[in-house]
This record gives structure tokens, sequence and C-alpha cells, in this order.
């Protein structure tokens, strides 16, 4: 789905919610019935669209032991810190800025794909932490970056560096040999709700 197909749905939602809401401040409408009625089917169109959207993202890169990482890498950020969420939609960022220093992504209906495989990060020690509560969460690091990652998911696999764990409740932490000593290194958080965790 295009993004900014994406940011229409996401608004066209919220217009239908205001409009029902007021509806029924004049009496027209009984909102809560109609929710309490209909949420299944709302989960159900939510879940086949993230599901779409899965299918069709193209693949831009690849592991050395042959996992696909997928984004469209609609958005190159080329700020030092992130600092993005969506509602509704898919975050896509590349990151290309010099002097990378980590920040926080969120989303709940949607996947987060990072890829941050050509940036280069600032001295010191940076953290990134992402959020994610329907669809998945997946980083792309650059190949020699000292790291640290802890990853969890609750409903759905976990994938970190070449480690996997599957189930309900997982999480697995890595750590590169040379982190203790590296002038340049990042800690990873992620922890996703509903769906898997890959970071490569």
């Amino acid at each position: 789905m295009h993004p900014a197909r994406r940011s229409y749905l996401g608004a066209l939602i919220l217009i239908v919610l205001g409009v029902l809401f007021l509806l029924e401040n004049f009496g027209l409408a009984d909102v809560g019935n109609l929710i309490g009625t209909f949420w299944p089917v709302i989960l159900i169109l939510i879940g086949i669209s993230i599901l779409m959207r899965r299918h069709q993202m193209p693949v831009i890169g690849q592991s050395p032991n042959g996992d696909s990482f997928s984004s469209s890498a609609s958005q190159s950020f080329n700020a030092p810190m992130l600092n993005n969420s969506s509602v509704f939609g898919d975050i896509d960022m590349k990151v290309v800025v010099p002097g990378f220093r980590g920040g926080m992504v969120s989303c709940v209906f949607g996947d987060v794909n990072l890829d941050l495989s050509e940036m280069q990060m600032a001295d010191g020690e940076h953290l990134l932490k992402l959020d994610g509560v329907f669809g998945g969460l997946h980083v792309l690091l650059p190949k020699d970056l000292a790291v640290f990652v802890t990853a969890r998911a609750v409903f759905g696999d976990v994938k970190v560096l070449g480690n996997t764990r599957g189930g309900i409740g997982q999480e697995l932490s890595f750590t590169s040999p040379n982190y203790a000593d590296a002038p340049k290194k990042l800690r990873v958080y992620a922890n996703q709700v509903f769906g898997d965790v890959r970071i490569w």
C-alpha cells in the first residue's frame, strides 16, 4: 500500500469515528452498541490490511545467511536522532545520517522497517528503542557495529543476528564481542506484542 494511501486510511478512520460520536451526542446513534457489535470485524480488517502490506513489501537487502530484509525505504532519515511514531501504517526508514545517536520508534498497527546499514554512529554509547503492538519490527544493522540487543515478542518469533526463538513470551539478547571497548556502540531494545522481531 502506498504511504499516502495509508495516511489517508488513518485520517478516514478518525473522521468516521468523530462523525459517529457526534451523532451519538445528538441522540441519533448508539456508538457503544455499534462498536460492541462490530469490533471483531474491525480487528479482522486491520489484520488483513497488515498481511496485505507484508505481502507487497519489496526486498532491499539480504543478510549473509539468506534472510531477506523487507522495506520500501520510502523515507530517508538524516537527523541525528529518530523520533517517529505511527498509529495506522508502516514506518519504512533508511537512516543515512553521519553522527547517528539512536532514538525512539513506535507503531501500533503496522510494521517498522528500519535500515541502518549505511548510517555512521556518533562517538559514545547510544540507545535505540523500538516498540510495536500489531505488526513486526525489522532492523538491518551495519556489519561491523558494536551492538547490545535485547528483543522481546509476546506473541511471535524473535530473531537476533542469527539466533532464533519462537513461541509465546520470547526474549533474545546479543552482545558484540568488542562491545565494552568500542568507541562507538548502540544499545537496541525492541519490544513487540503481536508479531515478529527480526534484527540482522
